[in-house]
């Protein structure tokens, strides 16, 4: 039988005997593993709390992913950042000289922060570290415009690897070489991320943006060709009143494919389970359905019950559950 990998994420609760009941739930949803966000809250004060949620993640039968949810504010997460409060010296520098409210990849003190964090979460034995959209700022651009007027980062940082690497100083207007230097910045501090994971023995995961931006890595081949990144993937969210839901996602998830199949990787696709209005629920399983479709084996949603716990929750989190629920029982029947 082909072997097909579902997951969910899971935040927002710090009581281990409180979750017991969640992590059943889960597994009897079809889930194979659980994503747990390790923030820098949790990494300062429910460390104890967070090794006991994955104990018992392992023991209700499901593997573990922890992830570095909103991290300096350069990873994915709706949670907030001490680092960019505390650590003034590592946020990112606008075009126009505007410090940011985001840590710059760039900087070495914010990489020893993050070896820091995947030192403790080995110690916690989970399978697998998920790298969730690594950026740089991300201010709005139209793709007509290869000129952005603001961007980021020119901290002293960039500034001096631009440098080195291309001999002259750092332009402040947008520029071709720019645009590379921010694109292999975010490639090579994901790739050492990913090898200080495999050197503890872990899975390393990544996820992309699924759009073109300035800030992120629109050349995906450049992630995948990554040796120490096991699993690749993206989060093709739909908006509300998508008109077409299997041909967003379909499109995202045929790139992965070919990319997995390209690189020797396992792809996977993320599914919208938050945000979603009254109604629009049959959307997950038209997600799924072409993710499926494109050859990915490895499907996960963002997040648990609906995210019926904070502000962007679906307007019917039970039904957004039940469905993906069916969903993941059916795919794990075939």
């Amino acid at each position: 039988m082909e072997k097909i990998n579902l997951g969910v994420s899971y935040y927002g609760n710090r009581i281990p005997w409180r979750v017991k009941d969640d992590l059943r739930a889960i597994k009897e949803a079809g889930c194979t593993y659980v994503i747990h966000t390790f923030s820098e809250e949790d990494h300062e004060f429910y460390q104890d709390a967070m090794r006991q949620i994955v104990q018992l993640s392992h023991e209700a039968g499901l593997e573990v992913w922890l992830d570095p949810w909103g991290i300096g504010q350069a990873f994915g997460g709706e949670t907030y950042s001490s680092l960019v409060m505390k650590r003034l010296d590592l946020r990112q520098v606008s075009s126009n000289g505007e410090i940011l409210p985001i840590i710059c990849p760039n900087q070495q003190g914010f990489r020893d922060y993050l070896f820091q964090w995947i030192d403790v979460c080995a110690g916690f034995k989970p399978e697998t570290l998920f790298w969730d959209e690594p950026h740089f700022h991300i201010y709005p651009e139209k793709p007509e415009d290869p000129e952005p007027e603001l961007w980021a980062c020119r901290c002293s940082a960039c500034e001096t690897l631009f440098k080195k690497q291309f001999g002259h100083p750092m332009p402040q207007k947008m520029t071709a070489e720019v645009r590379q230097f921010k694109e292999n910045s975010i490639v090579e501090f994901t790739r050492l991320l990913c090898d200080a994971t495999k050197a503890k023995g872990l899975k390393a995961a990544v996820c992309m943006l699924p759009f073109e931006s300035s800030s992120t890595v629109n050349d995906w081949s450049k992630m995948a060709a990554i040796a120490s990144a096991d699993i690749i993937g993206t989060d093709p969210y739909w908006r509300r009143g998508e008109p077409d839901v299997a041909g967003k996602v379909g499109k995202a998830a045929r790139r992965i494919s070919d990319l997995a199949k390209q690189y020797n990787k396992e792809g996977q696709i993320w599914i919208l389970n938050f945000n979603i209005p009254k109604g629009e629920e049959p959307n997950i399983r038209t997600a799924i359905n072409a993710a499926y479709g494109e050859g990915i084996r490895n499907i996960a949603a963002w997040s648990y019950y609906g995210a019926a716990y904070i502000n962007l929750r679906a307007e019917d989190p039970e039904e957004v559950w039940k469905t993906l629920s069916s969903c993941y029982q059916a795919l794990q029947k075939r």
